[in-house]
Formats: C-alpha cells, structure tokens, sequence
C-alpha cells in the first residue's frame, strides 16, 4: 500500500506506464474485475483493460453477462491536463459508453461523455472536468455507470439517451 501513496504524493512524476501499474493494481482489488490486463502488451501499456461482472459492481437489478472496461491515460506535455479514455463496453449490445478528456471536440470543452453503437457513435455531450489523479478519477467515473445505463434507452435497435445529463457526468 505504501507505494500507492508515494504515487499520490508525486503527482507530478505520473507517467503512462506508473499510472496504467496503479489502474491495474487498483482495479485487480475490486470485485467483480478480472482479467486485469495491458493492452497491448505488460512492456508497452497503452491502456488497461479489464472483464467486468457488471451485477458484482453495480449491483441488482443489472443485467448479468460481461462488459469490457478499457482505460486509457496519457500525459501531453504540450497540454495544461491529462488526457484519458474510460470506456465501458458491452459486448452483447454492440454499445459503448465512455468519458475522453482530450482535445478532440473543443465545442464540448475539455471532457466529453460518448455513446457508440457498432461504428458509429450516437451522442456525444459535454462532461464535467475533473482534474485529478488517474485513480481518483476511475473511480469516479465508473460510479456514474449505474446512472448513465438508467438513460440509455433502445428505439430500433439503436441505443440513445433518453436524458442528459443523469448526474455528475
């Protein structure tokens, strides 16, 4: 546990490799995750990907199955933030849904939510900033799962939001 807090303390000395050992760490000791892995490789961590048992995290009355989780962090040094990707995937439904704090739609600001269907994505909306520790925001973020599956409403055979924003997004 001590080097989770010499990770917390150095927050100017995150790195990709160091915060994707910590995401990975942290989400091996969550129930309900398993096969906590680097993608693509342990040597060269990309992002960290993860099988959830979505009723274990976010309790009844969700659906039973298995949903990818992929996170994604990265430190621009020509940026004033972090960047990331969390998305939570459900293989079944041919959906995601996720958060990326870039630069890629300014008109949403720094952090936009996403809703993708096969190729395609559906809704894109503004998110709240969060400016924090990798964990932390993890964290944060899959605590919002639960609401965000409440909105997602299916019209042939597509999803959609039926409501924006469901919380803290």
């Amino acid at each position: 546990m001590a080097s989770l807090f010499l990770f917390l303390a150095h927050r100017c000395l995150l790195d990709q490799h160091t915060a994707h050992g910590e995401i990975r760490r942290w989400l091996g000791n969550q129930g309900g995750c398993r096969d906590v892995r680097y993608a693509p490789s342990a040597i060269r961590r990309h992002e960290v990907r993860a099988t959830i048992a979505p009723e274990h995290l976010l309790g009844d009355p969700h659906p039973s199955g298995t949903v990818e989780l992929r996170v994604k962090f990265d430190f621009p040094n020509d940026t004033g933030y972090d960047h990331y990707e969390i998305q939570w995937i459900d293989g079944e439904g041919c959906y995601s849904f996720g958060w990326h704090q870039d630069e890629t739609h300014p008109d949403l600001g720094k952090c936009h939510f996403q809703l993708d269907h096969r190729d395609e994505t559906v809704a894109r909306k503004p998110a709240v900033f969060h400016d924090n520790h990798p964990v932390n925001v993890l964290e944060q973020r899959l605590s919002l799962v639960a609401s965000i599956l409440e909105v997602i409403a299916w019209e042939n055979d597509r999803p959609r939001l039926s409501q924006w924003p469901p919380a803290d997004v």
